[in-house]
């Protein structure tokens, strides 16, 4: 009902998704946000935390701390094999076209740059790239959400990494300094490989969106465009050079499944929030509300009627430096201006970083039972 624009009975909670949505961040030795948030919940019997392959993001908070707030999402990925340790300590993730991760501060990030030397269109044939038929991604996965869809009344959100192809990947794999600039300086050979990116990603994804089409809600996508004051591209860049891309992508999805579609992407996208809606996605997140024209009365006054909202809980000032009761009256607000007329779930701006306390977390948990009742 909330993406469809009805208000329901509560505003949804999308808490703990991981790749789409709102999770945390649990970066050893020093960031272990989440294992402090299950210490200060008395959980400390929880499972060891499943790290995500880069950006450090728990994929399995516990059922526990789930249900006591009334999280009604739970997602389900492929399956597919972790990176490769190297003798230097980094990883090398050779389903993911040879994708590089190093430890960077608190987190693993993508370096060095694989495809940072490739120019025409003879590199991107000469490339080892990987065969999609020796990968059994799919593996299980149709009984598994079958089980979720039957068993369960959450939310079933289908996340994949394959869903970096063919942009976030391809700025994670060239650089992102290279992808921008491909675009204005060698566009022959940015389309060349933005298709090579978008045949893999979508040949990946449709063995498994094939698999769990059928019992799923919602399809989780992303495209990072935005940074804190604005666009990474002028607007006509981006409809020249992503967004027939993005609706691909959209229209790859829809092959398997009648699943809403959500948009993770990140910083001020304000300028191509009518783009979205146009090409069929449904939701957008995470709302980063200190961002350039992504304050929530804007996004509801201007875009409310087209498109769903998910996210808006500010993770820059507001749940790293703010007390519990600043934290549950940003909350409060936010439900306030989102949630009228419905089409509007409830998260944080992005996931949640190691400078945050579990009281204002719980604080911002449970603000949300209190006020987000219609």
């Amino acid at each position: 009902m909330a993406i469809s624009r009805k208000e329901p009975d509560r505003v949804p909670l999308g808490f703990g998704i991981g790749l789409v949505g709102s999770s945390m961040v649990e970066s050893i030795p020093n960031g272990r946000v989440y294992s402090d948030l299950c210490r200060y919940l008395d959980y400390e019997d929880r499972p060891e935390p499943i790290i995500s392959e880069f950006g450090n993001i728990v994929g399995n908070i516990d059922e526990r701390i789930l249900k006591k707030f009334g999280a009604d999402f739970r997602s389900i990925s492929p399956d597919i094999l972790p990176p490769r340790m190297e003798a230097d300590g980094s990883k090398t993730w050779d389903i993911m076209c040879g994708y590089k991760i190093n430890r960077m501060g608190y987190y693993d990030e993508p370096y060095p740059f694989p495809f940072k030397n490739l120019t025409t269109k003879k590199d991107i044939e000469n490339y080892n790239w990987p065969n999609p038929d020796d990968f059994d991604i799919a593996k299980g996965k149709r009984e598994e959400a079958r089980v979720m869809h039957e068993t369960t009344d959450y939310a079933i959100i289908a996340t994949s990494w394959f869903k970096l192809f063919p942009f976030n990947g391809y700025a994670q794999l060239s650089g992102l300094d290279k992808w921008l600039m491909d675009m204005k300086l060698n566009p022959e050979f940015y389309f060349a490989l933005a298709d090579k990116f978008l045949e893999y990603g979508q040949t990946m994804d449709g063995k498994f969106l094939e698999a769990v089409g059928d019992y799923v809600d919602i399809v989780g996508m992303f495209d990072d465009l935005g940074g804190q004051n604005g666009l990474l591209m002028s607007h006509a860049d981006y409809v020249k050079f992503i967004k027939p891309y993005n609706k691909q992508v959209i229209q790859g999805i829809k092959k398997y499944t009648d699943a809403k579609i959500v948009m993770h992407c990140c910083g001020s996208i304000y300028d191509v929030i009518p783009d979205l809606a146009e090409i069929g996605v449904d939701v957008i997140n995470p709302l980063q509300p200190l961002a350039r024209n992504m304050e929530s009365w804007r996004l509801k006054k201007d875009f409310g009627k087209i498109i769903s909202f998910w996210g808006g809980i500010d993770i820059q000032e507001l749940l790293p430096r703010g007390t519990i009761k600043q934290v549950k009256e940003g909350v409060k607000r936010t439900i306030d201006t989102y949630a009228p007329g419905g089409g509007y779930i409830l998260g944080t701006a992005h996931n949640i970083e190691p400078d945050t306390s579990p009281e204002n977390i719980v604080a911002m948990l449970e603000a949300t039972l209190e006020y987000g009742h219609y």
